[in-house]
């Protein structure tokens, strides 16, 4: 696997998950109980096997980020908590970004769910990975995206999938990756979490997906949000 590839996903996958437009952004009143249970249900270095490491923590980006039909506004929300927990194995693939937001009330996090919960978010999704991709001069190609099948293991509970084709050219030769993104949403009360993950191939294996999206639903049914 070419180096130049990985740094590239790398990049791509520093991006929020639910990623919105600036100015859309829900407010923030930071609540320190709410932020402890915020902490308390995103993933740990203990939830992972041996050869997977927590990237550092980066300050959040203003950039606005446009996605064709897709820029629900949340700018009538407020979050009290909110937190994100990246890993990654030796090299950087597959890498798993887990995400924990706290709404002020369960209203709050409904209408949250309801404006982004939807197909377009998979297209966002897709959207974002090839701007992101392509801005450092690779190829890449969506062949599918998506809402899959997926255990209900929070009152809210949707997941997707995106399929991507990467090429890169290096010393006059072309390199073509599959790679599968997949991002669980869950929902309980007020609070929403979840895992996106990216790996060679068709992704991390289903049996792993479900491990991490159930072990994020019972920290977020414990925090009682």
């Amino acid at each position: 696997m070419s180096r130049r590839i990985l740094l590239l996903l790398v990049a791509a996958l520093t991006l929020p998950a639910l990623a919105l437009a600036a100015d859309t952004d829900p407010k923030k009143r930071i609540d320190p109980a709410d932020q402890r249970k915020a902490v308390s249900i995103v993933l740990k270095r203990s939830d992972f096997a041996a050869g997977w490491k927590l990237l550092p923590s980066t300050p959040d980006s203003d950039e606005s980020l446009n996605c064709p039909g897709f820029n629900p506004n949340e700018s009538d929300l407020t979050l009290t908590g909110e937190k994100e927990a990246e890993f990654e194995r030796q090299g950087g693939i597959p890498s798993v970004l887990s995400f924990a937001s706290v709404y002020t009330s369960k209203s709050d996090a409904l209408k949250s769910w309801t404006r982004t919960v939807k197909p377009a978010l998979a297209r966002c999704i897709g959207h974002v990975f090839k701007e992101a991709i392509t801005e450092e001069g690779a190829q890449v190609t969506i062949a599918a995206q998506g809402r899959i099948a997926f255990p209900k293991l929070a009152p809210r509970t949707a997941a997707f999938r995106v399929v991507a084709n990467v090429k890169v050219v290096e010393a006059g030769q072309t390199t073509t990756v599959p790679f599968t993104l997949h991002l669980v949403a869950l929902g309980n009360g007020r609070g929403d979490a979840g895992p996106l993950t990216i790996a060679l191939g068709k992704g991390i294996p289903d049996a792993v997906l479900r491990a991490f999206a159930k072990l994020l639903a019972g920290r977020l049914a414990a925090a009682k949000l």
